[in-house]
């Protein structure tokens, strides 16, 4: 099993971390890293457990997401693959999801 990381997405990790670590704080911030692998580690077990995007992308036809175990304004795009997942970004709830995929 794997989980590969889209450039944009390690960019997206390390932006949500430094503002939770901004905001917030370290231990919260180290929190967020560790929800985060979790997730990601149960959707490379289950990569069909997310739900569909909705509406679907068209630059990624199969994305899938989760929002991040007790982090849920942090959500996970993902798309499944043979041996597990591609992380494409990791975005805020908040943000614009479509424009971020080019839709």
């Amino acid at each position: 099993m794997s989980i590969e990381y889209a450039p944009e997405a390690v960019v997206d990790i390390d932006t949500a971390t430094e503002e939770i670590i901004d905001r917030i704080g370290l231990s919260v911030a180290a929190a967020f890293q560790q929800r985060l692998m979790r997730t990601l580690t149960d959707l490379e077990r289950f990569p069909l457990s997310g739900s569909p995007a909705d509406p679907p992308s068209t630059v990624y036809p199969d994305l899938r997401f989760r929002l991040v175990n007790r982090f849920r304004a942090r959500v996970v795009y993902y798309l499944p693959t043979p041996t597990g997942i591609r992380v494409v970004r990791v975005l805020h709830a908040h943000q614009d999801a479509g424009g971020a995929f080019g839709d």
